[in-house]
């Protein structure tokens, strides 16, 4: 074949074979030493120079068969489907294919690379019209961000066509928003306590009320999470990726230190021997039981063990470390001083716990939360 070339873009030439009407595009490769001509299997001019642009603006370089293969992402919805295989690996999968469903079907067909504020402020507005939380519509767009992300690290969304994807829940929004439930006091813990009529929810308690942990990471807490040799519990297993709802690796608080005892191999909380999937319902019936006043849930007992570790004088980074709130420093010397492995690890916020769960104790008739009853 011989080839004519008819314009230059970036390092590529756009090439016609002399006497067809086809159009390839053309690059050197320094290592050959020679030229490499790959179809654009098209015969219009206007065509093959947009697929070379598509190439220079993706940052492909040397020999473009490969991405040629590949076609270029586009809109929302190209972009999203690219990231699903992504999210079908992570820890928060079903809040990530239902944030791809809801951003396809309300703003999927938008060409990213003219996408403005107006654009997210519309998808903002129509997703709050259906109920969905300001927070939640924040968690939706940051799977936007992570799928543009990708495409363009993996060349195949351009970098300037990388839509500046605002942000809508500030630290100002999080600081004001109402807790998740009713922030509740030690009295009215040990009420619901007292009502409580499983054993599976009362392990499940007992070990909120020492950790102050989300649900998520006590249901699925294994025996083998517990360091019973550096009186440690892990809340992130050990094959678990950390999110940014961090899981902390606490000290066991005397309190807690019996329910850790001669545990069966498997879910800490269990339901004959299967894996719980919520106790919300189940504290929920035993609040209603106690007569409190409403709004409670496990994030009460969150709320109110924060409060109470303040209260006690526990300085905040140690809170935060101990609600996961946020990750250990990267400081050596305050990683020193907060590794899990060191006498004084938590020590503040670990006392306070204990007097916390104490208090709680010092209020129950029915169950006995500092030993468990196979003891």
């Amino acid at each position: 074949m011989a080839y004519i070339t008819l314009t230059k873009i970036g390092e590529f030439g756009v090439c016609q074979d002399k006497g067809t009407p086809n159009f390839y595009v053309s690059a050197y490769l320094p290592e050959q030493g020679s030229m490499v001509y790959r179809s654009l299997r098209t015969t219009n001019l206007e065509d093959a120079c947009v697929q070379v642009r598509s190439l220079v603006d993706r940052g492909v370089t040397g020999d473009p068969a490969e991405a040629l293969v590949q076609k270029p992402l586009r809109t929302v919805a190209e972009v999203l489907d690219f990231y699903r295989p992504t999210v079908e690996k992570q820890v928060s999968v079903e809040f990530g294919r239902g944030a791809i469903d809801r951003m396809t079907r309300l703003m999927g067909a938008q060409a990213l690379q003219s996408m403005v504020k107006s654009n997210f402020d519309e998808f903002c507005n129509a997703a709050l019209a259906e109920d969905v939380s300001l927070s939640t519509v924040h968690r939706t767009l940051t799977v936007l961000r992570s799928a543009c992300k990708l495409a363009a690290n993996e060349r195949r969304l351009p970098r300037h066509h990388v839509p500046a994807v605002p942000y809508y829940y500030t630290k100002n929004h999080a600081r004001s928003a109402e807790p998740k439930g009713r922030v509740m006091t030690p009295r009215e813990i040990a009420s619901a306590i007292d009502a409580i009529d499983f054993l599976h929810l009362l392990i499940a308690v007992v070990y909120l009320i020492n950790t102050a942990s989300r649900i998520g990471a006590i249901l699925e807490a294994t025996a083998a999470q517990i360091d019973r040799i550096y009186g440690l519990i892990h809340l992130n297993a050990r094959d678990r990726v950390q999110t940014v709802k961090w899981r902390p690796t606490l000290p066991i608080t005397a309190t807690l230190e019996p329910w850790t005892r001669d545990l069966p191999p498997g879910f800490i909380v269990n339901w004959r021997g299967e894996a719980v999937g919520e106790i919300d319902t189940g504290f929920a019936a035993a609040c209603r039981r106690a007569k409190l006043p409403g709004d409670e849930n496990t994030y009460s007992i969150r709320h109110a063990l924060g409060r109470y570790m303040l209260k006690k004088g526990t300085e905040p980074l140690e809170i935060s470390l101990f609600l996961g709130h946020v990750r250990p420093p990267d400081s050596i010397e305050t990683t020193l001083v907060y590794s899990p492995f060191a006498p004084d690890y938590l020590l503040n916020a670990k006392a306070a716990v204990e007097a916390f769960v104490r208090e709680i104790a010092s209020h129950t008739k029915r169950h006995n939360i500092l030993s468990p009853p196979w003891l």
